[in-house]
């Protein structure tokens, strides 16, 4: 049973009184965390060549114990499959012997959420987001990403009810696969807001998102911009200014982390050293000593990520972060934030129902003036 928002606020209150240094912590879990390869799937494709192989590959983490604990799909962005090119760039698709492994760098987010008894998969994407196959129009993402994501999940719902054992863990009865959450970087970001219209969920998480005019889903919803974002510039603030345009039932979180860039959250990227925040050239903020490291930034969307979907998916304790009243933090786990929220109406309050869901009726914005550069 999900606490009321009553209680949920003043625990998390509470708890900023108690201690802000240890916000959100909790003791991890023993976990298991695997690479997984179901082998290769044809999926339809309307294009000339026919029908398109993609590989069901990524990375699983599930917390020790028999269960069922909740689940979150983990999507990586749009970053280029590695495929080879003709010299009049004609890509190819697939090559599994070079392609870039972008689902295997969000594995630390799985891994930490299965630390916080969160069960977590990352699939590989690309074959959504290649241009090696039918894709004229760069269009074929919208139908193949859902395509992905629904195949993995129906994949994980049969290992799970006949202990099938090819993701490489014994899985039976040990994760509820009936309302995933979703965790969404980059291009993945839209992919998913759009996704969750025709599929709800109980909280999403949007990382350093694309915005190409979808709305949010009336779920509990976290959304993380990187102030040093050279890709997808002022985009996630989008989705949090539409969603205070509209009346909602769930609350908003937003926390755009100074010094972080696009990149820098997948390890992929990070340790091939593709960091697009020095393309910024000097920017206030996001000059290079200013900047995060690939560690710091990962581990901040950790802990941010693990405490989020714990508290939505596992009634765990609050962060102060996720307090619906009150001052807004001016750091989250020891980084310097511009925080925003969409918090519940104080009057009428209604009741929240039980289960995940319905925790407001109606939310107002509760915002503090951004700077220039955080509202991009």
């Amino acid at each position: 049973m999900v606490p009321s928002l009553r209680r949920r606020t003043v625990a998390a209150l509470i708890t900023v009184v108690v201690s802000i240094c240890v916000a959100g912590a909790s003791p991890a879990v023993a976990t298991q965390v695997r690479d997984y390869d179901l082998g290769v799937v044809e999926l339809p494709d309307a294009g000339p060549k026919g029908p398109i192989p993609v590989r069901l590959w990524g990375a699983i983490g599930v917390p020790e114990g028999p269960g069922p604990y909740p689940l979150v799909v983990v999507a990586h962005g749009r970053h280029g499959d590695d495929c080879p090119h003709t010299p009049k760039f004609v890509f190819r698709w697939p090559c599994w012997d070079r392609e870039l492994r972008a689902d295997l760098g969000m594995r630390h987010l799985v891994s930490a959420l299965a630390k916080r008894g969160v069960a977590a998969i990352a699939p590989d994407l690309n074959g959504a987001f290649t241009i090696g196959w039918n894709d004229r129009s760069g269009e074929r993402h919208k139908k193949l990403w859902p395509a992905i994501v629904d195949r993995t999940v129906a994949e994980l719902g049969v290992a799970v009810a006949t202990g099938d054992d090819g993701f490489g863990l014994s899985l039976a009865g040990r994760i509820d696969v009936s309302d995933p959450g979703l965790l969404a970087h980059s291009l993945s970001g839209d992919e998913a807001a759009r996704y969750v219209a025709a599929h709800p969920v109980s909280a999403l998480l949007l990382l350093a998102p694309a915005f190409n005019g979808a709305s949010l889903p009336d779920a509990e919803t976290a959304i993380v911009a990187a102030r040093c974002d050279y890709d997808v510039p002022g985009e996630a603030r989008s989705y949090f200014d539409r969603a205070r345009r509209s009346r909602r039932r769930q609350p908003v979180f937003y926390a755009s982390l100074d010094g972080a860039s696009h990149n820098y959250f997948n390890s992929t990227l990070s340790r091939l050293g593709r960091d697009d925040g020095k393309y910024l050239f000097g920017a206030k903020g996001c000059r290079r000593p200013e900047r995060l490291s690939a560690a710091r930034q990962q581990g901040w969307i950790d802990r941010f990520a693990a405490a989020f979907f714990a508290t939505v998916l596992r009634s765990a304790s609050p962060p102060p972060w996720m307090a619906l009243a009150g001052p807004f933090p001016k750091r989250i786990y020891g980084l310097p934030v511009l925080y925003d929220r969409l918090a519940p109406q104080a009057s009428p309050r209604r009741p929240a129902s039980a289960g995940r869901r319905g925790r407001c009726r109606g939310c107002r914005a509760a915002t503090r003036r951004a700077s220039p550069v955080a509202r991009r």
